[in-house]
């Protein structure tokens, strides 16, 4: 059977990629007061979606294993600095209950996620059943989820060095 077969069709996959997009930059382009343990959930989410998101390209289009790691150790490479860079600029202020947070809105951390699976949807159906495709999407993909993970790390620091200074009175 052709591996192409058992890829959803390309419409049901756009919406299914609009429909996260449209719901995830919306979340993130206004500020939000959370949690630590809030902080890591939608890093969580989007890890595990990027990890099956990779999971399922090997079911349907595998590649040899050393080079997925080459391209996941390059996605990770290139993505930690953009997320340090991304949270350097991002506020973290106290609220009145301990150990919660307002975050400033950030809608670019979640557009280069949300953006690295538009590429990789974009490049699959540019090179159809293909290693290279897999390989360079799945580097996107790390690229992606890296920076986000290390932009919530960041604020994670930043919430901690506030949470352990003293209050102003």
């Amino acid at each position: 059977m052709h591996a192409a077969a058992h890829q959803p069709p390309v419409l049901t996959t756009l919406i299914m990629y609009v429909v996260i997009a449209a719901f995830v930059l919306f979340r993130y382009s206004r500020p939000m007061k959370m949690s630590v343990v809030r902080l890591f959930v939608a890093p969580v989410i989007f890890l595990a979606m990027t990890v099956i998101a990779i999971w399922a390209g090997q079911q349907t289009q595998p590649a040899p294993a050393w080079i997925i790691a080459a391209a996941v150790a390059i996605g990770i490479v290139f993505g930690v600095p953009l997320g340090l860079a991304m949270s350097a600029h991002r506020t973290v202020r106290r609220t009145e209950k301990p150990h919660v947070m307002y975050v400033d809105p950030s809608w670019i951390t979640a557009a280069i996620w949300v953006g690295a699976f538009i590429l990789r949807a974009a490049i699959r159906l540019l090179l159809p059943v293909s290693a290279l495709g897999t390989i360079v999407g799945d580097g996107l993909l790390l690229f992606g989820i890296s920076a986000v993970v290390t932009s919530y790390w960041v604020l994670y620091r930043k919430f901690r060095a506030l949470d352990e200074a003293p209050q102003a009175a």
